[in-house]
């Protein structure tokens, strides 16, 4: 047995069962299924206590207490503490938390369950076959052993109850208590119990068969692992499978539960079995609830409080014996004369409760008993008597005898137990007692014969015996799990959840009326041996395949680790989301490679469009520092959640930051603060927006960090943000290649026609002949860098260019061909220059596609900006009269072409690249495509092979282009847009979505264009994701997400075309529209990121 610190993902291969809780009902499951075969780990909230450990006085008992007061909102006490209190309304309920559960401290009474019980019809049927074989077990496990005098506590109440009571004179009452030295070295005991009183404060002596010395023992030897100090949360269905990368490789888990101990840990396993007590159970239910779990709505129903209520006698004349012994009182003691154990004798009455005297432990402090927790029958001066006591103490004065009266009996098991899901904490309402007014006169009645004063509980419930909350029944409408322990799954009657079980008092449907300590370890067996029967053949495995020491893996101490906590606010889907992120980073382990920017996620994100309750985090991954070889500049914050809501539904979160160093830092701000979220779900589900985290969050995210790691953590993060943002140093570079690297598929046979232009330039057309489908005629005009021409506009191309183009085509296949055109950039301004102008019929054209181009023309801010300086003519003059520049640096360079290469390798860029032709074009003109959408290959043979030369003339042109936002000629004169009538003819424009170049207004506002002057034709417009501009033709996803666009296009194009008639269609509504794709981005503020740099700086150094 271990203690647990943290864990790895799945402790190895994870195991057949695991146990939570280690009470009556956990161990018996332990114990039955590891000696089964099963491989079992056994969870366990509390630590192991030696008999050492257990308080012996008033000042000791204080550090094993805590108490739950809701009614005045206190907590007090550890988390794992022995006795735990809970009080609520006018109940109180305590119960035992530790590696044993209650029967550390329990007076051990073993009672068979009553027959009125078993009676009940609530009772299941199933358990009454083999019911008295199961008690049976359970009394030879705990080595039951009846007491074995009389003690002179049970002397006198023997004397004063009357004839309505069974006094149990004939049999004595049966313990699990080692009174026979014999029986006792059985079972690994060093001694037999002394009678010493103090069994309720946990056994000094260690006499008492508690569970951890009998069912978990042989547990142990059948080869059951053990983890104390961990207490499950919740359980989650790994129908997804969960992986997580680590170490180089992926673990994945094909067991069917994950059980979570905090946000971040688990263990996977194919059978879980909940006995983590009444409140245990159904708080780990309860939270599982509202990550998915389907259970039945009785959940939480059925709460018994067993008919408990306490009182108690002081001062009484009458020699009780009721008071503990502490080690120097043994000796000249004689053993008959002590005060025994706890409870030895039981008095059921025939009105239908049981009532038992207990001897007081002596660290019980008497005030609990004496106002604390009580009033004074008849009289209101409970502190009075409490101050008399004490002063007989100090005098030394003969004081009363005191004792304890516990009452036990039938209530109608009404109670209720629910979950505060903001508190996360169980709240209980017990259930209603009629016979509690009997209990109170029977009280009365021996306090009126023994003498003294008789001290009654202040709360209308004080139970230690609580029952129910996830009871057994025949199907879920009337409970939580069936008679074999198996939870219901709510959706249906009788379906239960494959491999989820219930085993302890929680699934008792009704009162017991004495104590349950037998009937919970009987109904335990019970739904153990059952699911032995059910799943020993599949699970049963061979001792030297698993080994003994199969074991959860060890992590490094949790004063290593990193934990953050971050809130980020934005829209998903245009509807509003918070995230709510706990983060956890941990250092590496030795001779494993794991950065410490690397983490996992817990918390939870609220976006009620989505789910109305919280989604919850249920597997989470964060990368701080993530490199791509495409981008070799730029730096991302990656985030990966699988989401779980209580409807069921999962979703998948994906969000990440991009930094880039662009204009050194003014962008940082907004891209380190700024996450791109995805959300998908089902096929309904698929979202996108942006999460934002506000300076005063991210502060506090800072000020609060916790674990000895942080400063390095801090350190870290600071040096890669100037590592990206003001060294701009590279982290990879692109990948080389040589012309042996490709292999190149053939392409279909093709034909190469010159064409000669009215103005006698020679420009050429590719034509490919495809067996299938249209014919591809990709046109090579005096832009292309085959072509190159020194003098010339882009209205050049669309004058003279194409339509000398459409004349070779009409030579080809006649004056009747109709060719679907389909343009990018700026061959898109040119077509339109063409159609516009007159130049070219539309007759002549089936469909015109455009990417990221039409005849508007919107650049994003910082094109604009570098449009509207200068910096075009400037290049002109340096250039001077030789208008193409070459890419590729040679030897026969010119000193003006190396210059302005020069130039252009300082020109800012949103992307940055380690190769040198990728940087001057960029530089140039802006990033033409988004890298890490391009591959390696197609890089290398754009900027080595395809364009190593850029005509440069006509950017004259493209820069009137540009400031205006829409084609002009070479003079910069509207004398396009004033004609839409010559664009008879369907369209298609496509932009990206993730803007580097041209905005996405550019198609909004083409499409609009058509739409209101051409509306007897299809007008559309799609927005792909993912995408920026020139990669949309050229990127490595482009033949599955925007190539079948344009496809489907020309095939509704052609169909229209063959059915000889235009669909009539209303474009009225387009007047009023703005484009949903507009991007609201601003400029960051560079006094915040001064001032979180010192914030950063002020911690490295604190």
């Amino acid at each position: 047995m271990e203690k647990l610190h943290t864990y790895d993902l799945f402790g190895g291969d994870g195991y057949d069962v695991v146990v939570v809780g280690s009470g009556y009902g956990g161990s018996v499951a332990a114990c039955r299924l590891s000696m089964a075969g099963f491989k079992v780990c056994l969870f366990e909230k509390g630590r192991k206590w030696e008999a050492k450990d257990f308080p012996s006085d008033g000042f000791k008992i204080l550090s094993t207490v805590r108490l739950e007061n809701k009614n005045m909102g206190i907590n007090i006490g550890p988390k794992d503490a022995l006795f735990q209190v809970h009080i609520q309304a006018d109940s109180l309920a305590a119960t035992a938390c530790g590696l044993g559960g209650g029967s550390l401290v329990n007076a051990g009474v073993i009672l068979p369950t009553p027959v009125r019980a078993r009676r009940d019809p609530r009772w299941p049927e199933p358990w009454e076959k083999d019911w008295d074989k199961y008690e049976a077990f359970v009394s030879e496990m705990l080595n039951v052993q009846s007491v074995p005098t009389v003690f002179q506590n049970s002397n006198i109440m023997q004397q004063v109850v009357d004839n309505e009571y069974d006094k149990n004179i004939h049999e004595q009452l049966k313990l699990s208590i080692n009174f026979d030295m014999e029986d006792s070295r059985k079972f690994q005991q060093p001694v037999n119990c002394i009678a010493c009183g103090n069994c309720l404060a946990g056994c000094p002596y260690n006499a008492k068969n508690s569970t951890d010395k009998t069912y978990l023992v042989s547990a142990i030897e059948a080869g059951c692992t053990i983890k104390t100090e961990s207490e499950v949360q919740y359980v989650v269905r790994n129908d997804d499978y969960i992986y997580r990368e680590e170490d180089g490789f992926k673990a994945r888990s094909k067991r069917r539960w994950l059980v979570f101990l905090n946000e971040f840990d688990y263990v996977a396993s194919d059978i879980v079995i909940l006995s983590a007590r009444v409140f245990g159970t159904a708080k780990i239910l309860f939270q599982s609830r509202l990550r998915g779990l389907s259970t039945s709505d009785k959940l939480g129903s059925g709460l018994s409080c067993n008919g408990s209520n306490v009182a108690y006698l002081a001062g009484s004349p009458a020699p009780l014996n009721a008071y503990g012994l502490n080690e120097t009182q043994f000796s000249g003691l004689p053993f008959q004369e002590r005060p025994g154990p706890s409870i030895s004798s039981s008095y059921t009455s025939s009105l239908g409760f049981t009532i038992q005297s207990a001897v007081i432990p002596t660290a019980y402090p008497r005030s609990l008993f004496k106002g604390i927790t009580t009033y004074k029958w008849k009289s209101s001066h409970s502190f009075l008597h409490v101050m008399i006591d004490v002063l007989k103490r100090v005098v030394g004065l003969k004081r009363g005898q005191e004792m304890v009266l516990n009452a036990m009996g039938y209530d109608d098991s009404s109670g209720q137990l629910t979950f505060d899901k903001d508190a996360n904490k169980i709240k209980f309402c017990p259930p209603c007692d009629p016979l509690l007014p009997r209990k109170i006169g029977a009280f009365q009645k021996l306090a009126k014969k023994l003498g003294g004063t008789l001290f009654m509980s202040r709360y209308r419930s004080t139970s230690v015996h609580l029952l129910g909350g996830c009871i057994a029944s025949s199907d879920a409408s009337s409970g939580v799990c069936n008679p074999d322990g198996q939870v219901f799954d709510g959706t249906s009657l009788k379906g239960v959840h494959a491999g989820l079980y219930v085993c302890d008092t929680s699934i008792i449907p009704c009162s017991v009326g004495i104590n349950p300590c037998l009937t919970i370890a009987a109904a335990a067996e019970h739904v153990s041996r059952k699911l032995v029967q059910n799943g020993a053949k599949k699970y049963i495995r061979d001792f030297r395949e698993r080994g003994l020491d199969s074991k959860i893996k060890m992590e490094m101490s949790c004063d290593s680790e990193v934990v953050a906590k971050e809130t980020m606010r934005g829209q998903v889907g245009g509807m509003p989301c918070t995230a709510y992120l706990k983060l956890r980073f941990k250092p590496a382990r030795a001779g494993k490679y794991r950065s410490l920017l690397q983490g996992e996620v817990g918390g939870h994100i609220i976006c009620k469009s989505v789910e109305m309750e919280k989604m919850h985090i249920i597997h989470g991954e964060v990368e701080l520092c993530t490199t791509n070889s495409r981008t070799p500049y730029t730096q991302y914050m990656c985030y990966h959640l699988l989401l779980a809501a209580s409807s069921g539904s999962r979703y998948v979160l994906e969000g990440r930051k991009v930094m880039s160093p662009y204009l050194l830092a003014l962008y940082a701000w907004r891209e380190s603060t700024t996450l791109d979220v995805k959300l998908t779900g089902d096929k309904m589900t698929n979202l996108k927006g942006k999460l934002h985290i506000s300076a005063l969050e991210l502060l506090k995210c800072m000020c609060t960090l916790e674990g000895r790691s942080r400063i390095e953590f801090l350190s870290l993060l600071m040096r890669s943000l100037i590592r990206i943002y003001i060294l701009q140093v590279p982290r990879t570079s692109h990948v080389s290649f040589t012309a042996s690297d490709f292999t190149r598929r053939p392409y279909p046979s093709s034909k190469i026609h010159e064409i000669k232009t009215e103005d006698d330039f020679i420009i050429s057309c590719q034509q490919t002949f495809l067996q299938e489908g249209h014919d591809v005629l990709l046109l090579r005009t005096r832009l292309h860098p085959l072509n190159a021409s020194n003098e010339f506009s882009i209205e050049d191309i669309g004058k003279i260019d194409i339509p000398a183009a459409m004349q070779k085509i009409i030579e080809l296949y006649g004056e009747s061909i109709k060719v679907h055109i389909v343009a990018h950039c700026v061959g898109g301004l040119a077509i339109h220059i063409s159609i516009m102008g007159g130049h070219v019929s539309a007759k002549h054209i089936a469909s015109l596609s455009c990417t990221n181009s039409s005849m508007f023309f919107k650049l994003t801010t910082s094109a604009s900006i570098k449009m509207w300086l200068p910096l075009i003519p400037i290049s002109m003059r340096i250039m001077g009269t030789n208008k193409t520049l070459h890419l590729i640096q040679t030897s026969t360079t010119s000193i003006r072409h190396r210059l302005l290469k020069s130039i252009a390798r300082l020109i800012p860029r949103q992307e940055r690249c380690t190769c040198d032709e990728c940087e001057v074009f960029s530089g140039i003109f802006g990033n033409a495509f988004w890298h890490e959408n391009v591959s390696h290959a197609t890089h290398h043979w754009i900027n080595k092979e395809n364009q190593t030369k850029v005509p440069m003339a006509g950017f004259s042109h493209l820069r009137k282009i540009c400031n205006a936002a829409f084609i002009v000629d070479s003079s910069g004169n509207n004398t396009y847009l004033i004609h839409p009538e010559r664009m008879a003819l369907p369209t298609f424009y496509i932009s990206g979505e993730r803007v580097i170049l041209v905005t996405p207004e550019t198609s909004f506002l083409a499409n609009k264009y058509m739409k209101l002057h051409q509306s007897g034709y299809r007008h559309e417009r799609v927005v792909v994701d993912g995408f920026g501009h020139s990669d949309l033709l050229i990127g490595e996803e482009s033949h599955e997400k925007v190539f079948p666009h344009i496809q489907r296009h020309i095939e509704l194009a052609e169909d229209e075309q063959d059915s000889l008639r235009k669909r009539p269609r209303n474009y009225e509504a387009v007047a009023w529209s703005d484009d949903p794709y507009k991007d609201g981005a601003r400029f960051g503020s560079c006094i915040i990121v001064i001032v979180l740099m010192l914030v950063l700086l002020f911690k490295l150094f604190l």
